[in-house]
C-alpha cells in the first residue's frame, strides 16, 4: 500500500501509503503532508505543539515544519499524503508560502469537512493503481476533490513574504549548507564554520535558511541532532549522557531541554516507553507499510466495530456518525461513477 503519482505537465506529484506508527519519526520536508487515522492513536509533536490524535482523526502538516510521530497504542495505523506544493503554483502567486491549519479533535472529527477528507481519501487508495486513462483521470479526480475540500474548509494563509528574487540560488546554497549540517552534527558548528564552508557571509546565510525553512540554522541543527539521538535512545546500555555528548549537545541538561521542548518528555521517559514496547533501533528506522490484506482488515473492522448489523448495506440510524461517513463515501463513488461516465462519452469509449 505504498504508491507515488507524479504529472509533470500538471505539477502534480504525490506520495500516499498506510503504515503502522512505531516510535518517534522526526523529520522536515517541503512536501505538505496529510495524516489520516486509521485505527489506534499516535501522538504528532509540531513546533513546539503537542496533539493526541484517535481514530478518525485528520491533521495537515503544513511544508518545511519539523515533526514527529509517536505510536500511543500498539497496532496504530495512519494513512500518509505528501503532496508537492508546487500543485498550487497554477491558482496562488506566493504558492510556496501557504500555510493551512486543518487539525480534527474530538468535537469536530465527524464534521463534514473531515468526512469528506477521509472519505476521498480512502477512494484514491483504492483507486491510485490505476493504469488506463480513464483510470488516471478518475484519480486525479479525486485528488482536485480533496484540494477543493481542504482550500473550501480550510482556507490557506500566506506566511510572510520573502524576497524571492534569486529563489533558485538561495534554494541552492541552502541544500549545500544543509547537507554540512547533516554530515557535520555531531561537531560543534557556527556561523563562522558555515562562512567559510560556503563562501557566503553571515548573515545572508542566517537570512536564506530562515527564508527557507522558517527556522534559524541552530533550530535546524537541533532537529538533526535530535533525530539521530532518538535512534541512539533505543540501546537501553548506552547513557544518556553519553548519547547526549556523541550527538552534538555540550552537556546532558541542554539535551533534556531541547528533548523536551520538541517531544513533550524526557530523554530518560521515552528510552522508558521504548523499553516497556520493546523497540529496537531496526524498529525505530523501520517504516513498515501495509499490504492489501492489512488494509481492507482494517476497514472491515472498523465497519464491524462501529455497526455489527452491517450486512451489505448501512443502517441508518440518527447521531451515527459513522455510518452516515460510509453513506457519504457511497455518494462519492456515485457521483465520481457518473463523471468517469461523462468522460467516457466524451472520449468516444
Amino acid at each position: 500500500m505504498y504508491y507515488k503519482w507524479k504529472n509533470s505537465q500538471k505539477c502534480i506529484e504525490l506520495t500516499q501509503y498506510i503504515y503502522y506508527i512505531n516510535s518517534y519519526h522526526y523529520n522536515w520536508h517541503t512536501a505538505i503532508e496529510l495524516i489520516i487515522v486509521l485505527r489506534g492513536k499516535i501522538e504528532v509533536n509540531i513546533d513546539n505543539q503537542h496533539y493526541l490524535l484517535e481514530e478518525d482523526d485528520v491533521i495537515l502538516i503544513n511544508p518545511n515544519v519539523g515533526h514527529a510521530t509517536l505510536a500511543r497504542t500498539s497496532e496504530s495505523v495512519a494513512m500518509l499524503i505528501h503532496i508537492d506544493p508546487s500543485y498550487f503554483k497554477a491558482y496562488y502567486h506566493n504558492y510556496h508560502l501557504l500555510c493551512f491549519n486543518c487539525i480534527s479533535n474530538t468535537s469536530t472529527r465527524y464534521d463534514n469537512s473531515f468526512k469528506k477528507i477521509r472519505g476521498i481519501s480512502i477512494k484514491m487508495m483504492e483507486a491510485i493503481n490505476g493504469k488506463t486513462a480513464e483510470e488516471k483521470i478518475y484519480y486525479e479526480s479525486l485528488l482536485h476533490q480533496l484540494i477543493a475540500t481542504l482550500v473550501t474548509n480550510f482556507p490557506p494563509r500566506e506566511m510572510p513574504t520573502v524576497d524571492i528574487t534569486g529563489y533558485k540560488e538561495k534554494t541552492e546554497a541552502v541544500k549545500k549548507i544543509i547537507k554540512f549540517i547533516d554530515t557535520n552534527y555531531k561537531s560543534r558548528i557556527t556561523l563562522d564554520d558555515l562562512s567559510k564552508f560556503s563562501g557566503y557571509h553571515k548573515s545572508y546565510i542566517s537570512q536564506i535558511i530562515k527564508d527557507q525553512l522558517g527556522i534559524n540554522y541552530y533550530d535546524y541543527l537541533t532537529r538533526v541532532r535530535l533525530r539521530e539521538a532518538t535512534y541512539a535512545l533505543t540501546n537501553l546500555k548506552e547513557k544518556i549522557a553519553d548519547i547526549a555528548l556523541e550527538h552534538g549537545f555540550s552537556e546532558v541538561k541542554a539535551f533534556n531541554t531541547a528533548f523536551k521542548k520538541s517531544f513533550g518528555k524526557t530523554p530518560s521517559e521515552y528510552r522508558k516507553y521504548i523499553s516497556t514496547e520493546k523497540i529496537s533501533m531496526h524498529m525505530l528506522n523501520e517504516k513498515r507499510i501495509l499490504t492489501n490484506e492489512e488494509y481492507i482488515n482494517i476497514l472491515k473492522e472498523k465497519q464491524e466495530e462501529k455497526n455489527p448489523n452491517l450486512e451489505g448495506k448501512v443502517e441508518k440510524k440518527e447521531g451515527n456518525s459513522v455510518n452516515m461517513e460510509l453513506q457519504y463515501i457511497e455518494d462519492i463513488e456515485k457521483s465520481l461513477y457518473d463523471s468517469l461516465l461523462k468522460v467516457r462519452k466524451i472520449i468516444g469509449k
